[in-house]
């Protein structure tokens, strides 16, 4: 199959939900289609929750009508307040309807106005950042060996069961939606699951469009956040669409989704610039105070973004804490020492709670090994956004113009006292402050990098979004330097120069190709794989012959998990995680004593509660327990059922499905 429209249908979910639902709402922002994702996400939270409630299947249908209804409930609710108030005004004096017209201009968006472009520049710029998502997923679909193929990634077996979960269960709610994997009701961001799950394709096609589709979205989300703070400049197309460019550039993202198979996450990415937008316009004084409809506009992003995933928010609350630090700095210089003084102490008392919550409330989230190299050489891999991936070079020309082009555009923000410039100076040396601090043993490092899970590539979205940031100030600094009637030659030389790096970068094999293919074809050079293309095939052929109610037991990292994914056929553990409830954690361990003296009653009372009809094994070099030992011994007892109680079904080389003898 082609991945051309399954990745487009990817896209337009995605995206148009959130985008219809802002021209409903008349918001007037540069690149609506950066900033869409988040409200989808909204969007999805809503619709999720409230079918939930009242009994309705999560459906493609059911949400397409849900999502109109929205849309078309939230454009009369617009109406009638435009009305109200030309009501209004036509009864104010002169002067009242003066300023009444100028509070209803800057509140119409829900945001504060945006550059006064054109709407033929606006859709020029709209169609550069769209180009670059979509030659950034391009490039990354490159090797991955067709849109069908499967993710051998351990993170990626929990979502296809998680999205086929929805879809047979027809429940997309946070709480409920992952009960049947979780043995009871549990907080997840399902966001990315509930979205696989109503797109009409089998569950790894679907699951491979969206993720194409949400990097694909990453260069128009960027592009949309240095749309918002940056200031009005006749260059700020060219710096926009530049912005939207340099976005590609970036691995750690591509790394999470094509690699490590941490698709939500990348939802959170695709949402956090312009969610660090919205903080930075929330707090913008240089056109007034926000109203009340921009500041809830704005916080809605922001509630986006953590519905996205919640580890996403503390890269925000970062920014957030730094703009006030900034901000704080500035009055004092200027002469408010006082007011200055208040928001200076309030960030740092923000910073200590922050850390102090962190070690006390998600100390259990330091789940990644520090890198066995130097502290030294971790920080060039940081600078370089090379992810801990061996197979992937840190190559230094791709980023050296995006540093090159910050450090300038950091030195005009802090020259000019800009606030917003030197919030991001700030925000590019805390990124790789926590990103070293991932390599530190230390319960003050350990406290910093929890909230994401002690993983730089987590961290490093954040060290993005601000190294652009102050890039586009850069250029803007190089751009302003030769005068008003032509452009400087340093400024003509930067912008060839970051134009030339995107377009040999997203071509050159040792990247986004590279990362295509090391979780989908070319395992050897990373991973193995936890299903092999023959085991799959085994897997879907047998599971089509099974009858219905058939429940199947296995070891999880034996590839047994597509048996529901896939297949359709109920299994006992649909996820690689640990068994998950007592009943599923007695059968994992104790399985091969029933029909013995050793069974306990309530190994036979789980047995006869799941009720497993048939054992699937794996015996082949891929098998969990030649790959994942220490993992795979959690399902000791499955392994060892012994050979009486089967009767074999089919055999295919090393893989084999047996009918069960639950002997209780």
């Amino acid at each position: 199959m082609s991945s051309v429209l399954p990745v487009l249908c990817g896209a337009v979910l995605l995206g148009a939900p959130g985008y219809l639902m802002l021209c409903a709402l008349d918001v007037r922002l540069c690149l609506r289609w950066g900033w869409a994702p988040a409200v989808t996400v909204l969007l999805t939270v809503v619709l999720g929750a409230l079918f939930r409630v009242l009994g309705i299947r999560w459906t493609l249908l059911s949400a397409v009508i849900g999502i109109v209804l929205l849309v078309a409930l939230a454009a009369v609710v617009r109406l009638a307040l435009q009305r109200r108030t030309a009501r209004r005004l036509t009864t104010s004096t002169s002067t009242s309807t003066s300023t009444s017209t100028s509070t209803s201009t800057s509140t119409r968006a829900g945001v504060p106005a945006p550059q006064d472009w054109s709407r033929g520049t606006a859709a020029a710029v709209t169609g550069a950042s769209i180009l670059s998502g979509a030659l950034v997923a391009a490039s990354a679909a490159r090797r991955m060996g067709g849109i069908s193929t499967l993710n051998g990634s351990f993170d990626s077996f929990f979502h296809l069961s998680a999205a086929a979960f929805i879809r047979e269960r027809g429940d997309a709610s946070f709480t409920t939606a992952l009960s049947d994997i979780y043995g009871e009701p549990t907080f997840y961001p399902v966001v990315f699951d509930d979205l696989v799950a109503i797109l009409p394709f089998d569950v790894i096609t679907a699951a491979n469009a969206m993720m194409l589709a949400m990097l694909a979205a990453i260069p128009p989300a960027v592009a949309a956040m240095v749309a918002g703070v940056s200031r009005p400049a006749r260059s700020a197309p060219l710096l926009v669409a530049l912005s939207a460019g340099a976005a590609t550039l970036f691995l750690s993202t591509p790394a999470m989704a094509l690699v490590m198979g941490l698709w939500p996450i990348v939802l959170g990415v695709v949402c956090l610039a312009p969610a660090i937008a919205a903080v930075l316009m929330l707090t913008d004084r240089r056109h007034g105070a926000p109203g009340v409809g921009t500041a809830a506009g704005l916080v809605l992003i922001v509630i986006g973004t953590a519905l996205a995933h919640p580890s996403v928010l503390f890269s925000v609350a970062v920014v957030a804490g730094l703009r006030l630090l900034a901000g704080g700095i500035e009055r004092m210089l200027g002469g408010g020492r006082l007011r200055g003084l208040i928001e200076v102490c309030a960030a740092l008392a923000a910073a200590v709670l922050f850390v102090a919550g962190s070690h006390v409330l998600l100390s259990g989230m330091a789940l990644t090994k520090p890198s066995l190299d130097g502290v030294g050489s971790v920080l060039g891999e940081i600078l370089l956004d090379s992810p801990r991936i061996p197979a992937v070079p840190a190559l230094l020309w791709p980023m050296a113009a995006l540093w090159i082009l910050a450090m300038i555009g950091a030195a005009a923000a802090v020259r000019s006292r800009e606030v917003l410039g030197a919030t991001a100076a700030l925000g590019l040396l805390a990124s790789l402050m926590l990103g070293v601090a991932t390599q530190i043993d230390h319960p003050l490092a350990v406290a910093l990098v929890n909230p994401w899970y002690g993983a730089r590539e987590r961290i490093a979205p954040l060290m993005m979004c601000m190294l652009v940031l102050l890039m586009a100030r850069g250029l803007l600094a190089l751009l302003e330097s030769g005068g008003r009637r032509r452009r400087s030659l340093p400024g003509a030389l930067a912008v060839g120069a970051v134009v030339v790096t995107v377009l040999i970068a997203l071509v050159t094999p040792q990247r986004l190709p590279l990362m295509g293919s090391l979780a989908y074809t070319a395992y050897g050079v990373q991973l193995t794989p936890y299903v092999t293309s023959e085991e799959r095939s085994f897997i879907e052929r047998t599971a089509q012959e099974l009858p219905e109610g058939s429940v199947v037991l296995a070891d999880p990292l034996d590839g047994a998990t597509l048996y529901w994914s896939v297949g359709g056929v109920e299994t006992v553990f649909p996820t690689m995680s640990r068994p998950l409830t007592r009943e599923k954690t007695l059968i994992a361990h104790y399985a091969h004593r029933a029909g013995t003296d050793e069974a306990s009653v309530e190994l036979c009372r789980a047995l006869e509660s799941v009720g497993p009809t048939h054992l699937y094994r794996d015996t082949s070099e891929a098998s969990g327990q030649r790959i994942n030992p220490e993992d795979s011994e959690r399902w000791r007892g499955v392994h060892d059922i012994p050979e009486s109680r089967l009767t074999l079904v089919d055999a295919s080389g090393p893989y084999a499905l047996y009918e069960l003898d639950p002997a209780c």
